[in-house]
């Protein structure tokens, strides 16, 4: 019986250090939610060619930073905005001061299928339901920017805290309209476009967090290779400037 008691606690201390070490291995980013479907095309590909796990977590760039300033676990950072990003060097937790821009990124309207409230542009959306981003997050803050000059006053039926909120409101029909960028536009939805939207660009700060574990830049350099950036291109974001 005691052989036996031994032998299964042999088994579960080696189950649980190969638990532990997988965990610890792997690498864990922190992204902006814009670049979900992207970042998660590119974690498999940086997986399959080097053997490094890789953690994902997706948040609005503004919770993630307050993750990073409450010295949540990270080995790489990636914003969608640079304001977001002077934020988190203040925090003291980057091995560098310097961001690299990866991507860039504008904005569109969205409708739901149908269009059924008959948006052109942002001049219809007074008194119309309308998601737009909080203005704290990058998409918010870039909203602000393009409509400031328009001779409306938009009331948002609803603040939301990343893009991905927003295009889940106007694919359920719950609004008739949103603004989210360019690379958020599904088949469920409608696009129509902002006039000079692309002059009003945001560009996509990476960074590697203070301690990371030594693939961390490797992965940075596999986003700004080739097929990172191949990745990021099919998917709709703009090369860095």
């Amino acid at each position: 019986m005691k052989l036996f008691a031994s032998i299964c606690l042999g088994v579960a201390a080696l189950f649980f250090n190969v638990s532990c070490s997988t965990s610890g291995d792997s690498l864990r980013v922190l992204a902006a939610a814009s670049l979900t479907e992207a970042f998660e095309e590119i974690a498999d590909e940086f997986e399959s060619k080097t053997g490094t796990k890789v953690s994902l977590s997706f948040a609005g760039s503004s919770s993630l930073a307050v993750q990073i300033e409450d010295g949540a676990p990270a080995d790489v950072i990636a914003l969608a905005d640079e304001e977001t990003f002077e934020r988190v060097k203040q925090s003291g937790r980057l091995t560098q001061h310097d961001e690299t821009i990866f991507a860039t990124n504008y904005l569109t309207i969205i409708t739901p299928v149908g269009n059924p409230a008959s948006i052109k542009g942002i001049s219809d959306f007074e008194g119309k339901k309308v998601a737009l981003c909080q203005e704290q997050v990058p998409c918010g803050r870039l909203t602000k920017e393009i409509t400031t000059s328009l001779p409306i006053e938009i009331q948002p039926a609803t603040w939301e805290p990343n893009v991905r909120s927003v295009r889940t409101k106007v694919e359920l029909g719950e609004v008739d309209a949103g603004i989210v960028y360019v690379t958020d536009v599904t088949n469920r939805v409608v696009p129509i476009p902002i006039k000079e939207s692309e002059q009003t660009k945001t560009r996509y700060p990476i960074a590697i967090v203070d301690n990371a574990k030594p693939p961390a830049a490797e992965f940075v350099d596999f986003i700004l290779s080739s097929t990172g950036q191949g990745i990021l291109n099919r998917l709709g974001f703009g090369e860095p400037e």
